[in-house]
């Protein structure tokens, strides 16, 4: 799954910081955009790969990034396919495309002279969890994992998996007959499900335009895999360190997971469940515990 020699774009982010810096790579042949965040204190320390979840977009770990850049540690935040500033297909979540921009953003960090490949971990939450357990499991480059809630099964109710299961049948359908997704709005999931346990942090969720657009044209087949994946039946081949964060009250992804996902794992791992988060544990209102455990855990195993 190696990718053609791509060109890199790098100019500064004038509207966070100045020593922030805007990338764009190729991913299959499409622009994939990022932010490079830099170390404040170590120029030879860990890098941080992060993939966000399914209708969001880099700018979510700003606040992450900054507080993990005071520990020393830089970190890539990327715009996924489909997803933000990025190319592909809008809101569409493919692992094999995710996957693809990982392995990119890899090779990009191996052109930086301030970036040392041997230190370079990955940050996932949900699909991007997803995505970050699945190169794991195929490239070494990635040497320490911290998967946020990430979704490796499908979880989801029967009755919801027989709906999504065969409103992806019509999507596939309908493809084949127009060379489009079925896209239908799911924004009443959004509107139900409590994706932050902090209710105010949740109701801001709800009414984030980005977040709205993307559920309201939610792409099926091309989303299927932010709900069906079999990624946990390929995690023992994962050598990485991998740090499991779960939010106690996640109701997305029950907190059960977070223990067979541990348990699958074969690498050194650990799990820690943070009470007071939900899904969305790196905006919720115990966040900071989230970086605390993400640097704590990068600069134990990068050192």
């Amino acid at each position: 799954m190696n990718q053609p020699a791509p060109s890199y774009t790098h100019r500064p982010d004038k509207s966070v910081d100045e020593r922030w810096e805007l990338v764009t790579f190729k991913s299959l042949g499409v622009d994939i955009h990022g932010c490079f965040v830099p170390s404040e204190t170590a120029r030879s320390g860990p890098t941080l790969i992060v993939s966000h979840g399914a209708g969001e977009f880099k700018e979510n770990y700003f606040e992450m990034a900054r507080s993990l850049s005071r520990q020393g540690i830089s970190c890539l935040l990327l715009d996924m396919h489909g997803h933000g500033a990025s190319g592909g297909h809008a809101y569409h979540v493919s692992i094999r495309e995710w996957v693809a921009d990982l392995l990119a953003a890899l090779d990009y960090l191996e052109t930086r002279p301030d970036v040392d490949p041997k230190k370079i971990g990955a940050f996932g939450l949900s699909s991007g969890g997803t995505a970050i357990l699945e190169v794991a499991a195929i490239d070494p480059r990635l040497r320490a994992l911290v998967a946020l809630d990430a979704t490796v099964m499908n979880t989801l109710p029967w009755s919801i998996t027989l709906t999504m299961g065969t409103l992806c049948g019509v999507g596939y359908l309908k493809r084949l007959l127009t060379g489009k997704d079925l896209r239908i709005s799911i924004v009443k999931l959004l509107e139900e499900v409590q994706l932050a346990a902090d209710p105010e942090i949740n109701e801001r969720l709800k009414v984030d335009p980005g977040k709205r657009r993307a559920f309201a044209n939610f792409p099926l087949p091309g989303a299927g895999h932010a709900f069906f994946v079999n990624t946990i039946k390929r995690v023992s081949k994962i050598k990485a360190a991998t740090l499991v964060i779960w939010g106690e009250q996640d109701n997305l992804d029950p907190v059960s997971t977070a223990y067979r996902l541990h348990d699958a794992l074969t690498c050194v791992k650990q799990v820690e469940v943070v009470a007071g988060n939900g899904h969305a544990g790196h905006l919720d209102r115990n966040r900071q515990r989230v970086f605390d455990l993400t640097g704590d855990w990068l600069l134990e195993h990068l050192a």
